[in-house]
């Protein structure tokens, strides 16, 4: 997580002559996407396609799955002491606009298509904002996921999730 811009622009290194793409969500863009200006200076054609949906959506979901709610994974105005408030709008699209990339903003998959096909025309680098509605993922990825969780809590939903992650461990097979 976070290395997805500058692992782009190592690939079209390797390949000068193919069409790279790079799929990030919003967190992860904001958590390194400093190799920005190296693209722009070595005049390299990438492109970033930014999953906007305001905040560490994979993660918020785990957080949500073993009982322990929203634990500031969602990007939301704080009241001065919990970010509890209104989602924070981002426009991606002007980040790349600002670096010189050739920008999109898709809210459907017929923009979406409009602009991939748009983007093999280019010469510059295109970034593609996409947005996508909050808490709208796939509910638990179709596979289970080992992560630490506390096994005692006064909170009887983090009590269940740990019995859940527990069978899940004894069921995982070793490799």
């Amino acid at each position: 997580m976070g290395y997805e811009v500058a692992a782009t622009l190592g690939v079209k290194f390797a390949e000068p002559e193919a069409e790279v793409y790079c799929v990030v969500g919003d967190s992860s863009f904001q958590m390194l996407h400093s190799e920005i200006m190296t693209i722009m200076q070595e005049r390299q054609k990438v492109n970033i396609l930014v999953f906007d949906n305001c905040g560490f959506g994979c993660i918020n979901n785990l957080e949500m799955n073993h009982g322990i709610g929203s634990l500031a994974t969602e990007f939301r105005y704080t009241d001065g002491k919990k970010p509890t408030g209104d989602l924070i709008p981002v426009d991606y699209a002007k980040i790349g606009e600002g670096y010189g990339f050739k920008t999109y903003t898709c809210r459907t998959i017929a923009q979406l298509e409009e602009a991939l096909e748009d983007a093999k025309q280019q010469a510059v680098a295109c970034l593609f904002d996409l947005k996508v509605l909050p808490k709208t993922m796939t509910d638990g990825y179709e596979s289970w996921w080992n992560v630490g969780i506390a096994t005692t809590s006064v909170k009887e939903s983090v009590n269940r999730a740990a019995e859940g992650v527990l069978k899940g461990r004894s069921e995982a097979r070793e490799y």
